[in-house]
């Protein structure tokens, strides 16, 4: 017995040498597009995303949080009669993720609502204003500049690219600063943490757009909105990156080795 299923396959993201975001491409046979591949990406010389380098970590936490969900699915998902053990894998790791995606959803209008609201565009205040009004008055609580929004950041040099969420600057007007948004199911008294990929993320992008010697002064922050605990919204304050830029670089290497594609740009223009 077929039962239909939606792929959950997550698909990397992939950006141009200009970075301009590829991560679906059309189908060779005009029917509509899909997910951008290694494939694609070595024949197009596209740009891995900072996300995607960094999704050659170990994150033992997270694998142990999917496999409970998988387990807890099978009991809301009894195997019909007859029905083949493949479909019906497909059918628990569907119902696992189910609720991962309504988070994604909520996750992405929020972040919206969040762009729109530091520029100064119309949002939707009755419905986002519970999840947005605290992070405006944090950046108003410390006298923080936005400069940019979603920019593109390329770095040639070590072969990625990705989007920041926030720029901005402080003190005289001259003191870099970077802010990225996630937003988390939280629970009641539980803390809320930053973990290495945090960093990390925020310290390619930040490398990439104002020079690793800007870290001395460099002021970053990771923003958790609770998406469960709507108004609760938790700031971590990151010391120097540095170390982590050097570690981010490591990683970067690691995924050219892996991948077996040098996305480089001083790669190609070697020839290598």
């Amino acid at each position: 017995m077929a039962i239909l299923t939606r792929n959950m396959v997550k698909s990397s993201h992939w950006y141009t040498r200009e970075g301009a975001p590829m991560h679906r491409i059309a189908k060779a046979d005009g029917s509509g597009d899909r997910a951008t591949t290694i494939t694609d990406a070595k024949r197009l010389k596209l740009l891995p995303s900072v996300t995607g380098v960094m999704g050659l970590l170990a994150k033992p936490a997270l694998e142990s949080w999917k496999m409970n969900q998988v387990a807890l699915a099978t009991l809301r998902t009894p195997k019909a009669e007859g029905e083949a053990e493949d479909y019906w894998c497909r059918r628990v790791r569907d119902a696992a993720f189910e609720q991962v995606e309504d988070a994604a959803d909520l996750g992405s209008e929020i972040h919206a609502a969040l762009e729109c609201a530091t520029a100064g565009e119309p949002w939707d205040v009755e419905k986002f204003g519970v999840y947005v009004q605290p992070v405006l008055d944090f950046i108003a609580r410390e006298g923080l500049t936005v400069t940019a929004r979603e920019k593109r950041v390329v770095n040639g040099a070590h072969g990625f690219a990705g989007t920041t969420d926030l720029l901005f600057t402080w003190g005289d007007g001259q003191q870099p600063g970077i802010l990225d948004y996630k937003t988390k199911k939280t629970k009641p008294g539980e803390k809320v943490c930053a973990y290495d990929e945090h960093r990390l993320q925020l310290a390619a992008y930040a490398a990439t757009e104002y020079g690793d010697t800007a870290f001395g002064a460099l002021k970053a922050f990771n923003v958790f909105v609770s998406s469960t605990e709507p108004g609760r919204v938790e700031i971590i304050k990151h010391g120097d990156l540095t170390r982590d830029w050097q570690a981010f670089k490591l990683l970067a290497s690691l995924w050219r080795y892996a991948k077996g594609y040098d996305s480089r740009c001083a790669a190609e223009e070697a020839g290598g």
